[in-house]
C-alpha cells in the first residue's frame, strides 16, 4: 500500500458513508447526549428569587448563569446548578464540571449549539472514521479535561466569578485535528463563504488570542478570559497529532457496550460449575491391583475383600454418572 493511499495523507476525507451515524457511534451519541441535556435545560428551570432560590443564598454561578424575565421573575435551570465549570466548586470537590461543561450549553443561544453540533458532526464523522470510535471519544473527552483544568487554573489566580459552559474548546480541538490531516480542503463557511480549513482555523486562533489580549490590557471584560480554554483547545489538537498521544483506553472507559459485555462474561462465569474429579487415594490403586490379578489369575482367584472393594468402585462410577 503506497502512502498516498493512507487517509492521514490525503488531502480530502474518504465518502462519510451513512446518514446518520452507522458507523460513527460516538460522534452521534455525543451530538445525542448534548442536543438531550440542552433541551433538559429548558425543561428544568426554577424562578432564582423564589424561596431558597434567592439572590441572598444562591452561590456566584447559579446568579450569574442566563437568566431569563419569565411571568416576573428571573428562572435558572437545574442542570445549569451543576453541569457548567466554576473553578471554586471544583475545589469544593465537583471534578465532574472539569468534563461536563463541554455538553451544557446557554439554552437561550440555540444557534451556538446547532453551530457546535453541525461542526462536530463534519469533524467528528470523518475523524471517528480514521481514528476508531474509542480513539476518538478518547480524544474528545480529553480535551475536554484539559481545557477545563486550564480554565479552572487561570480562574482559581484570577478569581473569576463566572463558570465556563459550550463545547466550542473540543470543537477547535477536532477542527486542528482535521486541519492537520486536510489542511487545503475547502469548507463553506457560515454555508456563504469557501475558505480552506487552515485558513479557518488561523482566523479562530488569532479571534481567540484577540480576545483574551483585550481582556488583559483592561478594554475588554474579564468574561473574554474564557476564549483561553478555546485556544488551548487549539493547542491540544495540534499536541496530539504532533505527540502521537494514544487516548482509546478513555473511549474503553466510557462504552457502555463494553461494560456491557464484560457485565454478562461475568455473570456466565459465575453460573458455570467446573468439575472437580474427586480425589480416588488407595481404592483406584487396589483396584488395578485387583484387575491385574484377574488378568493373570482369572475372577475365580478373587477374594470377598477384594470383590467388596470391586462392588464399592462400582458404585462410585455410577455416582458421577
Amino acid at each position: 500500500m503506497g502512502a498516498t493511499n493512507r487517509d492521514y495523507m490525503r488531502d480530502e476525507p474518504q465518502s462519510r458513508g451513512p446518514a446518520w451515524g452507522e458507523d460513527v457511534p460516538a460522534t452521534k451519541w455525543l451530538i445525542i447526549v448534548t442536543v438531550g441535556l440542552f433541551i433538559l435545560q429548558s425543561i428544568f428551570t426554577y424562578p432564582v428569587g423564589s424561596s431558597s432560590r434567592s439572590f441572598a443564598t444562591a452561590t456566584p454561578s447559579q446568579v450569574i448563569q442566563p437568566v431569563v424575565m419569565r411571568l416576573g421573575g428571573m428562572v435558572g435551570s437545574y442542570l445549569e446548578d451543576w453541569l457548567p465549570l466554576n473553578p471554586h466548586q471544583v475545589l469544593q470537590g465537583q471534578i465532574w464540571r472539569l468534563v461536563t461543561f463541554v455538553f451544557c450549553h446557554d439554552r437561550f443561544s440555540a444557534w451556538n449549539l446547532a453551530f457546535n453540533m453541525v461542526a462536530l458532526w463534519y469533524l467528528g464523522s470523518t475523524l471517528e472514521r480514521m481514528y476508531g470510535s474509542a480513539e476518538f471519544l478518547g480524544f474528545y473527552l480529553c480535551a475536554a479535561l484539559a481545557c477545563g483544568l486550564i480554565f479552572t487554573g487561570f480562574g482559581l489566580i484570577m478569581d473569576l466569578p463566572f463558570p465556563l459552559l459550550g463545547a466550542e474548546p473540543c470543537v477547535l480541538a477536532l477542527l486542528t485535528l482535521y486541519a492537520t490531516h486536510f489542511p487545503r480542503q475547502e469548507i463553506l463557511f457560515c454555508w456563504v463563504i469557501p475558505i480552506q480549513i487552515r485558513i479557518l482555523l488561523m482566523i479562530y486562533a488569532a479571534m481567540n488570542f484577540y480576545q483574551i489580549m483585550q481582556a488583559y490590557s483592561g478594554q475588554g471584560t474579564w468574561v473574554q478570559v474564557a476564549y483561553l480554554s478555546q485556544l488551548w483547545g487549539i493547542g491540544f489538537g495540534y499536541l496530539y497529532r504532533q505527540q502521537k498521544w494514544q487516548l482509546a483506553w478513555l473511549g474503553n472507559l466510557c462504552d457502555v457496550r463494553r461494560w456491557r459485555k464484560s457485565l454478562r462474561r461475568a455473570g456466565t462465569a459465575r453460573n458455570l460449575k467446573v468439575f472437580r474429579p474427586e480425589s480416588t487415594g488407595p481404592l483406584d490403586e487396589q483396584v488395578d491391583a485387583i484387575l491385574a490379578k484377574i488378568h493373570d489369575s482369572g475372577s475365580e482367584s478373587l477374594t470377598d475383600r477384594e470383590r467388596s472393594i470391586l462392588q464399592k468402585a462400582s458404585e462410585r462410577a455410577k455416582k458421577r454418572l
